[in-house]
């Protein structure tokens, strides 16, 4: 009976150590990195000249709202012409001490991982921005040769 319950406790910690990874390691400051790139750059500043580098050729982007957007191409057209090209301006923010990281192995060999938070949207309007909406977002990551591809999106449970 020791053994069984020896052989558990080691089985738990064993996932442990393949759990979500703390804000100081570099996981999770890739991560931040890449989030940035696609939101702070890309999203807010609506330079998009880096998505060829960073975005996976057959991403999958899933929105309750907005529905289902397949591939690069149409990825990146749609914030361009959605919110780049928008005269009504949208800002998003990841929510403070919302983001989570974790790795995903194979072999113990580090080959994807799960990015997870909250962001803010918010909407300029006559030079102001006024508060949008609050949101929840999940992506896929996976190593590409040497380079992370945001590779599945999932975008849900929009809310004022």
């Amino acid at each position: 009976m020791r053994k069984i319950q020896l052989l558990i406790l080691l089985g738990f910690f064993s996932q442990m150590v393949y759990a979500q990874v703390k804000p100081t390691d570099e996981l999770y400051k890739t991560a931040k990195k890449l989030d940035s790139l696609i939101f702070d750059i890309g999203f807010n500043k609506c330079d998009l000249s880096h998505y060829d580098s960073i975005v996976s050729d057959d991403l999958e982007f899933y929105h309750d709202k907005g529905g289902i957007t397949s591939g690069k191409e149409a990825f990146t057209a749609s914030i361009k012409n959605n919110i780049c090209g928008n005269p009504n301006k949208v800002r998003r923010e990841l929510v403070p001490n919302s983001m989570k990281v974790y790795p995903l192995y194979n072999n113990k060999v580090l080959y994807a991982f799960i990015q997870e938070g909250e962001h803010d949207f918010a909407e300029l309007d006559k030079g102001k921005w006024n508060k949008g909406s609050r949101a929840k977002f999940t992506i896929l990551w996976i190593l590409d040769g040497k380079d992370w591809k945001m590779k599945r999106v999932l975008s849900y449970d929009h809310h004022l």
